[in-house]
């Protein structure tokens, strides 16, 4: 890891610390994160990290800081980023950033998923400095089931554009006034497998990268909606982790018109968060009587 962590600092430096040997001595908050990488304090190296973000005034360090941060999931895939647990009334925080892509339209959306025991007011992502992530926006409250008292809460963003990379924080707002926050690094996604339609109703998936040892290896989802109303109702889905299909099983549903919609999913860690990338390519999708 060392000798490749080298070429990465190598190609990806600013050119301020290219003009001098010695950059590597200073104390800033970047050089203190690649220190803290090096010796693999990941939680010392996140904190730095989020300071030189804080910091950062030069757009030309942007994909330096970006590489810093995806050299660090190397080492356990974000799990050691931070070592503090979340308070004892919030049970699982993810984050979801995904990419839809269906014919002549690409949108874009991320969800904030919170698990609580108590009543929620509020859950806001924010870029640094205090920059409203979309203002399409709604907050959605799930009954709780089995007679369990953790409730479910999702917050969904409309966006018109990829989120960018950068640092962004987390904000949760009981209706008791009790709160919890968080900073969260979005690096540029890398993902190592993308998926892509084949012909009308087969898709292929196509190796990108070489995955990271660390992470769960890519979940594949594809699922099955009708129109009905105004209102897309979920008819069939399936996930896998392995033995990725390329087409549905004859079958799955009676015949007539629906929309098939196919996705792949990376998750990351950071510390206790999960961050999840997903691509979802959808289309129509006909099944005939035959079928």
């Amino acid at each position: 890891m060392r000798a490749h962590y080298w070429l990465i600092g190598a190609l990806f430096s600013a050119p301020t610390f290219a003009t001098t040997p010695t950059w590597f001595e200073g104390n800033s908050p970047l050089i203190q994160a690649h220190k803290h990488l090096l010796t693999n304090d990941l939680a010392a190296m996140f904190a730095s990290l989020v300071e030189a973000w804080q910091l950062e005034k030069n757009a030309t360090i942007t994909p330096h800081l970006n590489e810093l941060f995806l050299q660090s999931l190397q080492v356990d895939c974000g799990k050691g980023l931070d070592n503090r647990a979340f308070p004892d009334w919030i049970r699982g925080v993810t984050i979801r950033n995904t990419e839809i892509q269906s014919p002549g339209r690409d949108a874009y959306r991320v969800v904030v998923e919170l698990n609580s025991s108590k009543e929620i007011g509020d859950i806001n992502l924010t870029r640094w400095v205090a920059k409203t992530v979309s203002n399409d926006d709604v907050l959605i409250k799930s009954q709780p089931q089995n007679n369990s008292d953790i409730i479910s809460y999702t917050k969904r963003y409309n966006l018109n554009n990829r989120l960018p990379i950068g640092l962004y924080r987390i904000d949760v707002t009981a209706t008791d006034q009790t709160s919890w926050s968080a900073w969260l690094v979005l690096g540029e996604s890398k993902t190592n497998m993308v998926v892509r339609w084949r012909s009308k109703d087969r898709w292929k998936i196509d190796k990108t990268a070489l995955p990271n040892p660390h992470c769960p290896l890519p979940k594949l989802n594809a699922s099955l909606y009708d129109y009905v109303d105004g209102t897309y109702n979920q008819e069939w889905t399936e996930t896998y982790e392995s033995d990725y299909p390329t087409s549905l099983k004859t079958g799955t549903v009676p015949p007539g018109r629906y929309v098939l919609a196919v996705s792949m999913t990376h998750q990351r860690w950071q510390g206790p968060l999960i961050v999840e990338q997903s691509q979802i390519i959808s289309k129509t999708y006909d099944v005939s009587v035959e079928e």
